[in-house]
C-alpha cells in the first residue's frame, strides 16, 4: 500500500501560508457529495459554461489542477472530483477496483452534468480512470485529453519514491515530499515551490489506495479502442515516467485517433500542468478547440 497519514495526526500543511491560495480556491468551489451504494465522491465546481470534467492523478486530489481552475472557469464550468479513495472522497474498496471507481464517478456526472455533453481531462492515473468512465459515458463525451498518460503499452521509466510515513519531524517530512516531487512530478528543482510541496504533502497523506496494480494491467488501450471518442494528449518533454519514449506515445495516440492533437511542453515533467501552467493552459485550450473544430466538420 502507499503511505497514508498516521491515525490521529493533524494536517500540518493546512494552516501553512503557502497553502492559503489552495485553501482559498477550495472555499470558492461549489461542493457536492454524490453517494452511491458503492461509495461517495466529493465534487467541486467553479465557473459556468460548457462542462469540463478533470480527473486528478494517483495519490492526488482536485488540487492537481490548482493552476488550471481559475483560468478555465472563465469560459467553462470546471468540475473536479476527488477520485474515490483520495482527498475527501470515501474509499472505493480494498483493491481500488477501477470499474467501481468509474461507476461512482458516472453517478456524479449524471447528478451534476445531467444530460449535457462534456469534455474530459485525465491526468496520469486519472487518464486510466477516465478511460473506464468513457466506456460508460462515451456518447456524451465531446473529447478526452490525456495528460501525462500511463497504463498502456509504450515504454516507461520506473521511479523510486521515498517513504515519509515514519518521519515525525515536520521539516524532514516535508523535505521527503519535496524529494518525491523531484523524482516523479517536477523536472526543474527550481520550480518546486512551497505550495507545490504542500499540495504534494496534503494529497499523499490523505491517499488510501495504491494505483499501481491497475496501471500495470495497461487498460488504456482496450478501453479507448472500445469507445473511439475524440482524443488529444499532452506531456511534459521531461516527464519522468515517459522520457525519451515520446515517438511511441505519438504513434499510439495516432493509431487510436489520427486527428488527435499531440502536445509536448518544453522543460516540464510529469506534473506538467503545475510546472508549466501557462504553456499547459494554452495547450489544453488548443486541444479543446480542436474537438470543437472536428465536430463542426
Amino acid at each position: 500500500m502507499l503511505d497514508s497519514a498516521p491515525h490521529g495526526s493533524s494536517p500540518e500543511w493546512s494552516n501553512h501560508a503557502a497553502f492559503a491560495p489552495v485553501a482559498e480556491l477550495n472555499r470558492e468551489a461549489r461542493r457536492t457529495e454524490v453517494a452511491t451504494e458503492e461509495g461517495f465522491a466529493v465534487w467541486r465546481e467553479w465557473g459556468t459554461g460548457p462542462a469540463l470534467v478533470m480527473l486528478h492523478g494517483g495519490a492526488g486530489s482536485w488540487s492537481h489542477f490548482f493552476r488550471q481552475i481559475r483560468f478555465f472557469a472563465q469560459n467553462y464550468r470546471v468540475i473536479v472530483p476527488d477520485l474515490p479513495g483520495f482527498g475527501d472522497s470515501a474509499d472505493c474498496n480494498r483493491d481500488a477496483e477501477p470499474h467501481r471507481m468509474a461507476r461512482i464517478l458516472a453517478a456524479g456526472i449524471d447528478r451534476l452534468v445531467e444530460t449535457e455533453r462534456f469534455h474530459l481531462v485525465g491526468f496520469s492515473y486519472g487518464g486510466i480512470i477516465g478511460s473506464f468512465l468513457a466506456r460508460l459515458l462515451a456518447p456524451r463525451i465531446d473529447g478526452f485529453v490525456i495528460v501525462g498518460g500511463v497504463g498502456f503499452e509504450a515504454r516507461r521509466n520506473d521511479v523510486n519514491l521515498s517513504s515519509w510515513r515514519r518521519i515525525s519531524d515536520t521539516e524532514q517530512r516535508r523535505a521527503r515530499h519535496r524529494d518525491n516531487l523531484l523524482a516523479i512530478m517536477i523536472a526543474d528543482p527550481g520550480r518546486i515551490d512551497e505550495t507545490a510541496i504542500l499540495i504534494q504533502q496534503s494529497n499523499a497523506e490523505r491517499s488510501r489506495h495504491d494505483t499501481r496494480p491497475t496501471a500495470r494491467t495497461k487498460p488504456l488501450t482496450a478501453n479507448l479502442d472500445a469507445t473511439r471518442i475524440p482524443l488529444a494528449a499532452i506531456w511534459g518533454e521531461r516527464d519522468q515516467l515517459a522520457v525519451p519514449y515520446f515517438d511511441e506515445r505519438r504513434a499510439w495516440l495516432a493509431a487510436r485517433d489520427p486527428d488527435a492533437c499531440f502536445k509536448l511542453i518544453e522543460d516540464a515533467g510529469h506534473w506538467v500542468q503545475y510546472e508549466a501552467a501557462d504553456a499547459f493552459n494554452a495547450a489544453l485550450t488548443d486541444c479543446l478547440r480542436s474537438f470543437a473544430e472536428r465536430a463542426d466538420k
